[in-house]
Formats: C-alpha cells, structure tokens, sequence
C-alpha cells in the first residue's frame, strides 16, 4: 500500500484481503514482551512513512540497521502503521474515530490509545540478514504481527468529505516551495557506508531543511511557533501529512493533493499555533496556519470528497509468550 489517497471514483466501500501471511519473509528471530514502566522510548530503526513527529537527529541514518530490530516502549499502533506504511492520514483513521463518513478502525484501546488516555506498550526485537531493507523489514512485521498478535487485517475505500490541496494560482509557487534541487546530495549521504559523514541540517534559500531527505520533520528556530521542512518530498506525503503538523482543530477532514505538482519538493513552513490555547484562541490558530499555507507555500485548502483506503482490524490478540 504506497499510498493513501486513489483518485478512481468510489462511492462504496470496496473490500480486499490482505495478503496471506505465509507469502511474506519472516525475521530469523523475534522477541516481543510488554514493556516495563521505566523503559526509554527508542527505535533504531524509523518506524514512521516520512512524517516525522518532532525533530530529525542528524546522526538518524533512517536504514534497515543491518538487519537488526529494536524498538521499546512503543504503542502496537506504531509497529501496525510501520508495517504497513500508513500514511499521516491512515494512521489517524486507524487511531481515532474522528474523521467524517470514515469507518472505524476496529482497533482496540489497549492498541491505540486515546487522546487522554495511553496504549499498551511493548518491546520488540528482531534479526534479519544484514542486507535487508527498511521495506522487506515493513513485510517482515506484518509476517510477526500475524505470528504474535494474530492480526488480521484488510484495506477498505471509503469516500468522504476532504479538504484538497490546490495552487492559489496555477503555476505559481510560494517563496518558500521550491522543486528539489538534483545537485542536494541528501540521499547519497544517508547511507551504510560508515566511512561518510553524517548528514547535517541543511540551510537553503528558504530555511532549514532536515538532515534526510524524503521526511517532513520540525526544524530549528528561535522564533515562536511552529516551524516545518520537508527535503525532496511528494506533495502527496504533504497532503496527507497535514493533519498531523497541525491538529484536528485546523484540519478536520482527510487532506488530498490536488496541486497537480509532480516529483519531488522543499518546502518549509512556519505558524503560531498557542498548543495551550483556550477556545477563544482556536480560530486565531487555524488562521494562523491557512495564512502561512497561503503566503509561504501558495497552497490552499478547499472542501470537496475524495476516496480514501483505510486499513481495517478484523482481528488482534494480546501477544502470545516468547
């Protein structure tokens, strides 16, 4: 599943089985325990599609680890969304039931969690042979999740009321949306060869851009706010990556690209959002944001439906004993 948004017309939901678990490569070992009170929160490899929560550490080498797994402290519903390489947009929908004319999840709580209330969490740990990717790892955990977890999945198209990413004007830019430059050598610096160095926040006409390519990640700032960037990224992965940078409040509905914008972009971006904002304040910070939007990218958002394929739990069980 490459992506979450398909432009065919679907007024229905369509069902389709995920694939047979038993066609999928395994890891050589596994290990999966809950996870104690006192244990830090860390994975050695990126369990998230390129939408990254929080800032991007410059030594983050984003591979496959040479085959190695480690991941503690972590909700099931990042391993879920890592296996299957949700996007922002799916992995909300498998979250929360808080999208309109959307069908729920069927997640449980101990899984996902609530807005107020935490998930289970657990430790997973795992070997594979040292040349296996970030993508064969992603179907080596649906093989574990089905093995551990008896999850059962499948992925359903549903339509429903989304806001579509547009150009204010066709053809026009904003100042702060540029077509990704084939001379940043970004992507080759990020490699397993430890002999180059490691990748650095990159400081391009429009701002700082994170270390990696292909993510949308915080950058730094002194000023207040909010501030984004995102290095030879899909405007598809910006679109669906929208709720998620800035809250249900300013983005309620599913977002789809419609900027017509082929290959590959840096963008930053930059708002006031007070996150302890009282509800008079809500409408200052959605303001905020479709401003910037506007005057930086020369984007907008505008109110249409579209389809949107979800993925659905049709079955999960706590894990079963090492």
């Amino acid at each position: 599943m490459k992506s979450a948004l398909l432009l065919l017309a679907a007024t229905a939901l369509a069902q389709s089985p995920a694939p047979a678990t038993s066609t999928l490569p395994t890891f050589e070992v596994a290990s999966v325990r809950v996870s104690g009170p006192n244990i830090p929160q860390r994975t050695n490899v990126p369990l998230d599609n390129g939408n990254v929560y929080g800032t991007l550490s410059p030594d983050d080498a984003r591979t496959a680890a040479g085959g190695y797994f480690i991941a503690t402290h972590q909700p099931l519903w990042r391993f879920i969304s890592f296996a299957y390489q949700l996007s922002g947009t799916q992995e909300m929908a498998l979250r929360f039931s808080i999208f309109s004319g959307i069908p729920k999840s069927g997640a449980p709580f101990w899984v996902t969690g609530s807005f107020d209330a935490p998930p289970e969490y657990f430790d997973i740990s795992a070997r594979a042979s040292a040349d296996t990717s970030i993508d064969q790892m992603r179907l080596m955990m649906r093989s574990l999740l089905a093995d551990r977890f008896h999850l059962v999945t499948h992925t359903t198209t549903a339509s429903a009321p989304v806001f579509a990413l547009r150009l204010v004007h066709p053809g026009i830019l904003g100042p702060h949306l540029h077509p990704h430059s084939a001379s940043d050598t970004c992507a080759a610096v990020i490699a397993s060869d430890s002999s180059l160095p490691p990748p650095t926040t990159a400081l391009s006409s429009i701002g700082s851009l994170p270390p990696a390519c292909g993510v949308i990640a915080n950058v730094p700032s002194a000023e207040p706010g909010q501030h984004y960037g995102g290095r030879a990224i899909p405007m598809s992965l910006f679109a669906t990556s929208v709720p998620t940078m800035t809250g249900l409040a300013a983005t309620p509905r599913p977002v789809v690209d419609q900027t017509g914008l082929a290959g590959l972009y840096d963008f930053t971006l930059h708002w006031i959002h007070d996150r302890a904002a009282t509800d008079s304040a809500v409408s200052d910070n959605i303001a905020s944001f479709h401003e910037a939007l506007k005057s930086q990218l020369g984007l907008e958002l505008k109110p249409t439906r579209a389809p949107i394929e979800l993925l659905i739990i049709d079955h999960i069980d706590h894990p079963t004993e090492n």
